[in-house]
């Protein structure tokens, strides 16, 4: 197995555009580009855009992609209220084609890497929402359901390829402190496990198999700046201590940092790979100025399989070790 990098673009929420961050990347030259879903509430037009980006891909929708559908809330006013129920949805399914991975394994056989989808507008916890729309669009009625179709997809994955797992929302099992990659940050107080049982139990099901396999585990969902009375604190974007990746080889991404723009500034978290696993995860921003070049404002790592001596922070002109 080669070398390989994957660009992950958190929870959009409305701030992409498609020239600055095709620049952004191009850039950062990434052989996969990842997205974790919440690009807006419903917002077809930017999945529109996002669907024509000229660079390998694959995406998962979240909960705000489908948040009037679930709901029965009423449409926003720039749509027309006789849209019936879940049409905007699947606007957006048809728009990403092959390239949505909700409950759907996708190889990329030049990369010896598979991407597997899990369940899509996870909300996280132990409810399973949107069931109705689930079991008619995907065959798919409760969280074991859920658990054996996503072990499925992984273990028929081409021999060879490490597998990397896509959801919304992560897997339950990663802590329960607010400030935890998963860990509920909301309601009075915060603490909780948010994961999804089924994301965990489907994990579970193909290390049972063969857990070397199991190379990254990327998801959204849970921004890094708290909420409540964590307000100001940040939250764990990346599980990947060196006992736990020696153990199973895994490591956990979570890419939702909010807003991912800054000014020029757009933000991306990138992993590199070599040898089917995974050899460092750094948070990226990129620089894209409307009279010069894109480039590298600053970086930290966030995982390195290898010690890392240090990281210039461009922006600042400081080094982080």
């Amino acid at each position: 197995m080669g070398k390989s990098r994957i660009a992950i673009v958190g929870d959009v929420h409305g701030a992409w555009d498609s020239k600055l961050d095709a620049q952004a990347l191009e850039l950062l030259k990434p052989d996969l580009v990842l997205f974790v879903g919440d690009f807006g509430d419903e917002n077809v037009q930017i999945v529109q855009e996002i669907s024509k980006l000229g660079m390998p891909k694959a995406a998962i929708l979240g909960n705000h992609d489908c948040c009037y559908s679930a709901a029965h809330k009423p449409t926003p006013k720039k749509c027309s209220s006789a849209i019936k129920r879940w049409a905007r949805v699947d606007q957006m399914l048809k728009a990403l084609g092959d390239d949505h991975v909700g409950y759907r394994r996708k190889d990329y056989p030049d990369l010896k890497l598979s991407v597997i989808g899990v369940r899509p507008f996870a909300t996280g916890g132990d409810r399973f929402y949107n069931s109705e729309f689930l079991s008619s669009t995907y065959g798919v009625d409760n969280m074991e359901q859920s658990a054996t179709r996503i072990a499925q997809l992984a273990l028929s994955a081409p021999k060879g390829h490490s597998l990397v797992f896509l959801g919304h929302n992560g897997p339950a099992g990663l802590g329960s402190q607010p400030g935890d990659i998963c860990g509920k940050d909301f309601d009075k107080g915060g603490g909780g496990d948010h994961g999804d049982p089924d994301f965990a139990r489907a994990l579970d099901m193909v290390r049972e198999q063969d857990a070397s396999r199991v190379a990254l585990v990327v998801f959204g969902h849970m921004h890094r700046q708290l909420l409540g009375y964590n307000r100001g604190k940040q939250r764990k974007m990346c599980l990947c201590d060196a006992k736990s990746a020696a153990k199973t080889g895994t490591v956990y991404v979570n890419g939702a940092v909010v807003p991912r723009c800054e000014d020029e500034r757009r933000h991306f978290t990138v992993v590199d790979m070599a040898a089917g696993r995974v050899e460092s995860v750094r948070e990226t921003w990129v620089a894209v100025p409307k009279d010069g070049p894109a480039h590298l404002a600053c970086e930290e790592v966030l995982f390195a399989h290898r010690p890392v001596l240090a990281v210039k922070n461009r922006a600042q002109g400081k080094t982080k070790s």
